[in-house]
Protein backbone atom coordinates (compact mmCIF):
# COMPACT_ATOMS: atom_id res chain seq x y z
CA UNK A 1 0.00 0.00 0.00
CA UNK A 2 2.78 2.40 0.13
CA UNK A 3 3.55 2.48 -3.44
CA UNK A 4 -0.06 3.01 -4.03
CA UNK A 5 -0.66 5.37 -1.39
CA UNK A 6 2.53 7.06 -3.23
CA UNK A 7 1.05 7.20 -6.64
CA UNK A 8 -2.02 8.65 -5.34
CA UNK A 9 -0.29 11.36 -3.47
CA UNK A 10 1.75 12.28 -6.33
CA UNK A 11 -1.28 12.39 -8.77
CA UNK A 12 -3.35 14.73 -6.45
CA UNK A 13 -0.12 17.04 -5.80
CA UNK A 14 -0.19 17.45 -9.39
CA UNK A 15 -3.79 18.17 -10.45
CA UNK A 16 -3.99 20.51 -7.27
CA UNK A 17 -0.93 22.63 -8.01
CA UNK A 18 -2.58 22.02 -12.24
CA UNK A 19 -5.95 23.24 -10.42
CA UNK A 20 -3.97 26.02 -8.22
CA UNK A 21 -1.83 27.44 -11.38
CA UNK A 22 -4.29 26.50 -14.31
CA UNK A 23 -8.25 25.91 -13.73
CA UNK A 24 -8.86 28.38 -10.89
CA UNK A 25 -6.88 31.67 -13.07
CA UNK A 26 -8.59 30.69 -15.86
CA UNK A 27 -12.15 29.98 -15.21
CA UNK A 28 -13.10 32.33 -12.23
CA UNK A 29 -12.58 35.81 -13.15
CA UNK A 30 -12.60 39.16 -10.85
CA UNK A 31 -15.39 41.08 -10.97
CA UNK A 32 -13.43 43.59 -9.03
CA UNK A 33 -15.31 44.25 -5.92
CA UNK A 34 -13.14 45.31 -2.88
CA UNK A 35 -14.31 42.13 -1.07
CA UNK A 36 -13.24 38.12 -1.40
CA UNK A 37 -12.73 37.51 -4.71
CA UNK A 38 -14.75 34.69 -6.07
CA UNK A 39 -11.56 32.60 -6.34
CA UNK A 40 -10.62 33.17 -2.83
CA UNK A 41 -12.26 29.70 -1.72
CA UNK A 42 -11.61 27.41 -4.23
CA UNK A 43 -7.60 28.47 -3.83
CA UNK A 44 -7.86 27.86 -0.16
CA UNK A 45 -9.56 24.48 -0.61
CA UNK A 46 -6.93 23.31 -3.38
CA UNK A 47 -4.13 25.03 -1.55
CA UNK A 48 -5.25 22.66 1.56
CA UNK A 49 -6.03 19.55 -0.69
CA UNK A 50 -2.13 19.94 -2.32
CA UNK A 51 -0.91 20.41 0.94
CA UNK A 52 -2.63 17.05 2.48
CA UNK A 53 -1.05 15.09 -0.94
CA UNK A 54 2.71 16.16 -0.50
CA UNK A 55 1.83 14.97 3.23
CA UNK A 56 0.85 11.74 2.05
CA UNK A 57 3.48 11.62 -0.47
CA UNK A 58 5.98 12.49 2.77
CA UNK A 59 4.41 9.49 5.12
CA UNK A 60 4.08 7.03 2.76
CA UNK A 61 7.82 7.37 1.70
CA UNK A 62 8.90 7.35 5.47
CA UNK A 63 7.09 4.75 7.05
CA UNK A 64 8.44 1.30 7.34
CA UNK A 65 5.83 -1.14 5.40
CA UNK A 66 3.37 -3.23 7.57
CA UNK A 67 4.08 -7.12 7.94
CA UNK A 68 0.14 -7.56 7.30
CA UNK A 69 -0.34 -4.90 4.44
CA UNK A 70 -3.24 -6.56 2.46
CA UNK A 71 -3.53 -4.95 -1.61
CA UNK A 72 -6.47 -2.80 -2.51
CA UNK A 73 -8.82 -6.18 -4.00
CA UNK A 74 -10.79 -5.30 -6.77
CA UNK A 75 -14.43 -4.70 -4.54
CA UNK A 76 -12.36 -1.54 -3.42
CA UNK A 77 -10.33 -0.61 -6.60
CA UNK A 78 -13.85 -0.65 -8.08
CA UNK A 79 -15.20 1.80 -5.54
CA UNK A 80 -12.20 3.70 -6.00
CA UNK A 81 -12.95 4.05 -10.41
CA UNK A 82 -16.77 5.09 -9.06
CA UNK A 83 -15.69 7.51 -6.71
CA UNK A 84 -14.03 8.96 -9.55
CA UNK A 85 -16.16 8.89 -12.21
CA UNK A 86 -18.99 10.45 -9.72
CA UNK A 87 -16.27 13.29 -9.19
CA UNK A 88 -16.18 13.74 -13.07
CA UNK A 89 -19.84 13.78 -13.80
CA UNK A 90 -20.05 16.09 -10.68
CA UNK A 91 -17.98 18.71 -12.24
CA UNK A 92 -19.66 18.21 -15.76
CA UNK A 93 -22.91 18.40 -14.24
CA UNK A 94 -22.45 21.39 -12.13
CA UNK A 95 -20.23 23.24 -15.68
CA UNK A 96 -23.14 22.17 -18.12
CA UNK A 97 -25.95 23.49 -15.74
CA UNK A 98 -24.46 25.80 -12.69
CA UNK A 99 -24.33 25.52 -9.19
CA UNK A 100 -27.48 25.13 -7.98
CA UNK A 101 -28.57 21.92 -10.32
CA UNK A 102 -24.98 20.80 -10.56
CA UNK A 103 -25.10 20.78 -6.26
CA UNK A 104 -27.81 19.36 -6.04
CA UNK A 105 -27.34 16.29 -8.40
CA UNK A 106 -23.54 16.24 -6.46
CA UNK A 107 -25.34 16.06 -3.09
CA UNK A 108 -27.47 13.31 -4.38
CA UNK A 109 -24.90 11.23 -6.03
CA UNK A 110 -22.84 11.17 -2.65
CA UNK A 111 -25.66 10.42 -0.45
CA UNK A 112 -26.44 7.34 -2.66
CA UNK A 113 -22.82 6.38 -2.76
CA UNK A 114 -22.75 6.83 1.23
CA UNK A 115 -25.56 3.99 1.20
CA UNK A 116 -28.40 6.05 1.21
CA UNK A 117 -31.49 5.06 -0.23
CA UNK A 118 -34.43 7.20 0.92
CA UNK A 119 -35.76 9.47 -1.33
CA UNK A 120 -37.50 11.77 0.26
CA UNK A 121 -34.59 12.49 2.42
CA UNK A 122 -32.31 12.74 -0.62
CA UNK A 123 -34.60 14.69 -2.21
CA UNK A 124 -34.65 17.42 0.98
CA UNK A 125 -30.77 17.44 1.68
CA UNK A 126 -29.67 17.57 -2.23
CA UNK A 127 -32.18 20.21 -2.66
CA UNK A 128 -31.64 22.53 0.43
CA UNK A 129 -27.90 22.36 0.46
CA UNK A 130 -27.08 24.00 -2.31
CA UNK A 131 -30.01 26.36 -1.50
CA UNK A 132 -28.28 27.22 1.64
CA UNK A 133 -25.32 28.04 0.95
CA UNK A 134 -26.37 29.79 -2.26
CA UNK A 135 -28.12 32.10 0.63
CA UNK A 136 -24.76 32.17 2.93
CA UNK A 137 -22.74 32.93 0.34
CA UNK A 138 -25.32 35.05 -2.26
CA UNK A 139 -26.90 36.99 0.21
CA UNK A 140 -24.87 36.98 3.38
CA UNK A 141 -21.42 37.22 2.42
CA UNK A 142 -21.91 38.73 -1.17
CA UNK A 143 -20.09 36.39 -2.55
CA UNK A 144 -21.14 35.84 -6.14
CA UNK A 145 -21.20 31.42 -7.17
CA UNK A 146 -20.24 30.54 -10.56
Amino acid sequence: MRLADAAAAGLLAALGALTLLVFIPGTIDDPGMDDLSPAFAPQVAAALLTGLAVLLALGSAFRKPADDEQPLDRRHAGFVALVAAWLAAALLCTWLTGYLIGGAVSVAGAMLLMGIRRPVLIGAVACGSPLVLWAAFWQILTIPLP
